[in-house]
């Protein structure tokens, strides 16, 4: 091999893994709940907080999987809500909108975090959408019962704000897996 050639070589090996540590260098250390906390801004906090909760999240090595378990958890927090605003219906039962927060809002919810799921391999960008999504239904809540004056019982506000927010944590999540 003659002199330019040799030079050439080093010169691209020197490049490429200089290339490769930058792709790396921002993950290394960093797990990968952590990495979507990250990208949640000022709610940073707040997402370590609910991820760190479950030892499984904090242990995912691969982004399918901690999508896998977000959204699990998404839809168990889902429908453990929907339970509870069903029983708000006998505490206001002249009330159309706890009632379609209940049914109709919070359906909408568990059903797309459920179809997010089912599309995280098959499907990224609409596992990505659908987690997004989701958040529409705690939205749609929350303003019907604005709509109605219904502000005395903050525990469904904050069900709402919960619950879209795991929304958030999803499609930040899920953001990932076409990398």
């Amino acid at each position: 091999m003659n002199r330019p050639t040799k030079h050439l070589s080093f010169l691209l090996t020197i490049s490429l893994i200089l290339i490769i540590s930058h792709a790396i260098s921002p993950t290394l250390g960093t797990n990968l709940y952590e990495i979507v906390c990250n990208d949640a801004g000022k709610d940073n906090d707040r997402c370590l907080k609910l991820l760190e909760s479950n030892p499984q999240i904090i242990s995912a090595k691969d982004y399918p999987t901690l999508c896998k378990l977000i959204l699990q958890m998404a839809i168990q927090k889902g429908i453990e809500g929907q339970n509870e605003l069903k029983k708000l219906i006998e505490k206001y039962p002249s009330s159309k909108a706890i009632k379609d927060c209940a049914t109709v809002d919070y359906n909408e919810l568990v059903n797309s975090f459920s179809s997010s799921l089912r599309e995280i391999v098959e499907d990224p960008d609409s596992a990505n959408y659908d987690a997004k999504v989701a958040g529409d239904g705690p939205q749609t809540c929350e303003s019907d019962l604005v709509d109605e004056k219904i502000v005395n019982d903050p525990s469904i506000s904050t069900l709402n704000n919960e619950m879209y927010f795991l929304s958030t944590i999803a499609f930040l999540a899920t953001s990932h897996l076409n990398e």
